[in-house]
């Protein structure tokens, strides 16, 4: 009974010690792209100052600094969800612009508010219809892709859950991350989590599988002593 009691222990703990040190190396592998992630969106050199400077951004590249006259479609914009700052709950909201010869669209991040007490309602912002666009250019990430749009009507406009189909063709590559419009910055596509997060959590996953595997060899041979 004793034996059979040991190969139960075993046979249940070794795939769970299999799936903490797979979790572990997943732990790695995200703190690896989070450095990249981090890696790219450097604040590069550059100053873009006129639409023509605009034509030249790199969409692979680090970040630029933008400022120029820009023009706001306000029928275009809409509230990305499930936006955290200091542990609050709040949007960060998009909208199209365009150059003032209208030449050429850009996606604008306006800027981070907090939610509303009630799903129901969202935030209202007040942005002018013109003004000076002090912003961070930065590339289309996957921290804005993640999942479906799952885009909804909340209170006259658009809620999404992601970027994903939802900016239309036409605008410019990236993210014009603006300063100054709301009452907050967005943090944009900044990692929620550093590398260092994920590597704390690599370390516990690995120590986890450690002791199992300790407890499994003291249990096994515990049983072939009593054997």
């Amino acid at each position: 009974m004793r034996l059979t009691k040991k190969w139960w222990f075993v046979i249940v703990v070794l795939p769970v010690i299999g799936l903490c040190v797979k979790a572990g190396f997943w732990q790695l592998d995200r703190a690896q792209q989070k450095e990249q992630l981090i890696e790219r969106l450097t604040v590069g050199e550059s100053q873009l100052s006129t639409p023509s400077d605009l034509l030249m951004v790199n969409p692979d590249s680090a970040t630029y600094r933008v400022t120029l006259p820009v023009m706001i479609d306000h029928d275009s914009v809409f509230y990305l969800d499930n936006r955290i700052q200091d542990r609050v709950a709040g949007y960060e909201v998009f909208a199209e612009a365009s150059t003032r010869d209208g030449g050429l669209r850009l996606l604008v991040n306006l800027g981070w508010v907090p939610g509303s007490l009630t799903r129901d309602r969202l935030p209202k912002i007040a942005v002018p219809d013109q003004f000076q666009l002090a912003a961070l250019w930065v590339p289309m990430t996957e921290s804005y892709l993640m999942s479906d749009a799952f885009a909804e009507t909340v209170d006259g406009r658009l809620r999404v859950q992601s970027l994903r189909a939802v900016a239309t063709d036409g605008v410019l590559p990236g993210v014009f991350l603006a300063s100054g419009l709301l009452t907050r910055d967005a943090l944009g596509p900044k990692p929620r989590l550093g590398p260092e997060t994920h590597y704390g959590y690599a370390v516990q996953w690995f120590l986890l599988a450690m002791v199992l595997a300790g407890l499994s060899t003291y249990v096994f041979r515990r049983g072939l002593s009593h054997g």
